[in-house]
This record gives structure tokens, C-alpha cells and sequence, in this order.
């Protein structure tokens, strides 16, 4: 004889549990998985703005535009062109500009204290914001009512 419509009806939802187990099973994997590509992803994306940060701070280092080329290219065109004009008017008498701003305007500071000068005041700022919320905490927990 074949089976009740209830054996039947029994078989079908067992049947449909197992498929709903297996599908939680392989939507984890998935899951996991996209999770450890995007994981992968980003730390390739910030190792290769590092590498990049760290190749352009070396070309800058390296390849330094001249004063005179920072000038130029900040000035107008019209007053880039005015020392030959100027030139070509007193051709006998050669000048020269000099631009300083101390008697050692001309030594470059070291790397070291390139460095320096650039770090300290974010450690300076840093220092001075921790100290400030520790004196906060201190003071709004010595303000609080006893409960």
C-alpha cells in the first residue's frame, strides 16, 4: 500500500528542514568568505596608499623645485616674464635679487629636525588635549551626587 498523505506530508517538510540547514550552512561560507576578501582587499588597498605616500615623499625629497622655480610658478605669467624685460632695458647694468629671511637663510635644517619641527606640534597638541580631558573627567566625577 502507499504511504498516508501525512507520512508524506512529513517527509516533504523533513526534506525542506535539511535543505534550510544546508542553505544557513553555505550563506556562512559566503559570508565568511566575502568578509575575508574584503579584509584582504583593504589591507592591499592601504599598503599600496603607503607604498605610494612613501614613494612620493621620496620623489619630493629627491626631485626639490629651486626657489626660483616655486616663484615662477606661483607668480602670473606677466610677472615671470618682467626681470628680461627689465634686462633687456638696462643692459648695462647687470642686478641681482636676493631673498633671505636671517643670517642663516641659506643652511637647510638637517632631516632630523626637518622632522622635528613637523612632529612637534602634533605632540605638543596631543599632549595638551590628554591633559585637558583628564582634568574634565576629574572634575565632572568630583561634581557628580552620590547615588
Amino acid at each position: 500500500m502507499g504511504a498516508s498523505a501525512d507520512e508524506i506530508d512529513r517527509q516533504i517538510n523533513t526534506t525542506r528542514d535539511q535543505i534550510d540547514a544546508n542553505l544557513d550552512v553555505l550563506e556562512t561560507r559566503a559570508a565568511s568568505g566575502a568578509k575575508r576578501a574584503a579584509v584582504m582587499i583593504a589591507a592591499g588597498l592601504a599598503a599600496g596608499l603607503a607604498i605610494g605616500g612613501v614613494a612620493y615623499l621620496v620623489y619630493r625629497r629627491v626631485r626639490k623645485p629651486s626657489l626660483s622655480g616655486r616663484v615662477h610658478a606661483v607668480l602670473p605669467d606677466a610677472l615671470a616674464d618682467l626681470p628680461d624685460e627689465i634686462r633687456k632695458r638696462l643692459p648695462d647694468r647687470p642686478f641681482r635679487v636676493v631673498i633671505t629671511s636671517g643670517p642663516d637663510a641659506e643652511a637647510k635644517p638637517g632631516t632630523w629636525e626637518s622632522i622635528g619641527r613637523r612632529l612637534a606640534p602634533a605632540v605638543v597638541s596631543s599632549a595638551v588635549s590628554a591633559v585637558m580631558a583628564s582634568a574634565l573627567r576629574r572634575r565632572s566625577a568630583s561634581q557628580k551626587p552620590a547615588e
